[in-house]
């Protein structure tokens, strides 16, 4: 494989881009927006338990699965935190209230794109890479619709949401960069950086995803609806 950083920023962007799309046919349906919600919860969890964090584990083992994951959880919780205290984003308005959700979101998903990019860079000739890329461009489907979801609600205009795809998808390539110059040395390398990706993910997907799945529709609907989605990208990857 030539031009990882090409391919990398290249699949992050279109990934989000089909995200978005999938995202603004929903704009305006409360009922909608929950389910859209409710499926990328299922999706993510989904691709994180039958996919990425049996690959970690695989190219480490458990302990540096759970020390990367607990970075990854220590950093959302900061990145959380800086949000809340930010007395413009946080205001109680609901239009604001959707745009701090979206840039929250753009931020944590760019921030994790960056380690995942180094790992698709350094394991570019190895069979790795091809289950790296599949995750790659799967995961950003629904992570770019709920980031859009959120954003179309607000009433961001279509050009910045296009300029904040580019954004997202520019730490992959310098990830991917990197990682081509380190090379495939360390396998435990891989397994951290992956493994705190997982847990950014992860924070994500429970403590902004489904919460506004929730708030959105109803509990047992969401978890009906997750749970259905959850299944069904396990399915796909397994068979």
């Amino acid at each position: 494989m030539t031009h990882g950083w090409l391919i990398g920023f290249f699949s992050t962007f279109v990934g989000i881009g089909v995200g978005g799309v999938i995202a603004s046919f929903f704009n305006g349906f409360k009922r909608s927006i929950g389910t859209i919600y409710a499926v990328c919860t299922g999706l993510i969890l989904g691709l994180l338990s039958f996919e990425i964090v049996p690959e970690a584990i695989h190219l480490g083992n458990w302990v540096v699965f759970f020390l990367g994951f607990f970075v990854g959880v220590i950093l959302f919780k900061l990145i959380h935190l800086g949000f809340h205290k930010n007395p413009i984003i946080s205001t109680e308005l609901r239009k604001q209230h959707h745009l701090r959700i979206g840039l929250f979101l753009a931020l944590i998903i760019a921030i994790h794109n960056f380690p995942v990019g180094v790992v698709f860079g350094t394991s570019e000739h190895s069979q790795f890479s091809l289950v790296l890329l599949q995750a790659l461009i799967l995961h950003n489907i629904p992570e770019g619709m709920i980031l859009f979801t959120p954003l179309f609600i607000a009433g961001i205009r279509y050009y910045l949401l296009f300029l904040l795809s580019i954004t997202i998808a520019v730490p992959v390539a310098l990830g991917a960069i990197i990682g081509e110059m380190i090379g495939q040395q360390n396998s435990l390398v891989w397994a951290f950086l992956i493994s705190l990706t997982v847990g950014t993910i992860y924070m994500v997907t429970i403590k902004e995803i489904l919460p506004e799945s929730i708030k959105q529709s109803s509990n047992k609907y969401s978890f009906f609806v997750a749970l259905i989605a959850f299944f069904l990208m396990g399915a796909y990857l397994m068979y």
